[in-house]
């Protein structure tokens, strides 16, 4: 699949799309469609699930200005395969500069924090993804973005990225006093990948959060690869008491081993809030994708946890919370097939 994140020069932070001189316009896009069988979720949902998988479409292009100047843009958008079958919601959608200065851009786009954390979960836009646990505070995707990004540096690279509000002001002025600000720093060559971000500013105190740490790293050795990553989110409840119960800090830690066409993985996340009474979010997932091509995959996995909803942190519309008679505790098994365009 051609990615169309914002055009940074490292993996894993905005990656850089291979647009083309030209004013031509690409189209690309991933589909993804499972069946989930569930055990101990909500009273109100079926055992039995199809789901979409953060289907999209977009496009893409960019004009040569002359100087190394680029005009770039892209428009991206959800695709719902299980129900409707209609484009709905907007994802990364920009118009910017690019040059040897960088890139600039504006528009709706992931934060530098939510990239970093992209780039190592096995596991990402899926049923078991990994914001499950980890997906709070300056990870998402922002709305009316200003963003820089730094070129390559030998494989460092800096992004920086403002947001007068994260909420949806479709058809308002954009709100006062709920502006966000993140920051990364990451480092990308041969087998290893490293990122550390932050994300702060009004916004944050608006939900009853406050500062928003990420470190993240993988390595790749051989046919293996390791990743790991650790959150911490600060609490602010002198604005909204009942938003978060005390600093929360996460952790994941993950591995993947290539077989031919087979990829087996698996990763494991721990979450913990320190006021009295908070939940203690769990999870663990185990699958394998089968390569079909490079460009299709089926897949299955099996997820278990505690004090989640599976499904959510990648916002599918399929979200599966735990039973309130199972003590928090919900799994599921997954197959599906992906196909990228």
């Amino acid at each position: 699949m051609k990615k169309s994140l914002i055009a940074l020069a490292v993996a894993g932070a905005f990656a850089t799309p291979a647009f083309a001189a030209t004013s031509n316009v690409d189209v690309y896009g991933k589909l993804s469609y499972s069946l989930n069988v569930l055990d101990d979720q909500a009273d109100a949902n079926s055992n039995l699930q199809f789901t979409n998988n953060s289907s999209r479409i977009g496009f893409k292009g960019a004009e040569d200005l002359g100087g190394g100047l680029k005009a770039i843009w892209q428009v991206e958008s959800s695709v719902a395969m299980d129900e409707g079958g209609g484009w709905g919601g907007g994802r990364n959608t920009f118009i910017g500069l690019s040059g040897g200065f960088g890139t600039v851009l504006g528009g709706k786009h992931d934060t530098p924090l939510k990239s970093v954390g992209r780039t190592v979960d096995m596991f990402g836009d899926g049923f078991a993804d990994s914001r499950n646990v980890m997906g709070f505070g300056s990870d998402t995707r922002a709305n009316n973005v200003v963003a820089y990004v730094s070129p390559n540096m030998g494989g460092f690279a800096i992004t920086a990225a403002y947001s007068t509000d994260l909420g949806d002001t479709a058809n308002l002025g954009d709100a006062d006093g709920k502006d966000v600000y993140n920051l990364s720093a990451t480092y990308s060559n041969g087998p290893l990948y490293l990122g550390l971000a932050y994300g702060d500013g009004d916004g944050h105190e608006a939900i009853g959060a406050g500062s928003h740490w990420r470190v993240a790293g993988g390595y790749t050795f051989g046919n293996a690869k390791i990743v790991g990553q650790y959150d911490s989110l600060e609490d602010d409840n002198g604005v909204n008491a009942a938003a978060q119960n005390g600093d929360y800090d996460a952790w994941m830690i993950g591995a993947s081993y290539t077989m031919g066409a087979m990829v087996f993985k698996g990763n494991y996340m721990s979450g913990e809030y320190d006021g009295v009474g908070g939940a203690e979010p769990e999870q663990w997932t185990i699958g394998m994708d089968y390569n079909l091509s490079k460009r299709t995959t089926v897949y299955g996995l099996y997820v278990s946890g505690e004090d989640i909803t599976l499904g959510q942190g990648a916002g599918l519309g399929d979200r599966n919370s735990s039973c309130t008679t199972c003590g928090g505790d919900i799994a599921g098994f997954s197959v599906g097939v992906a196909h990228s365009f």
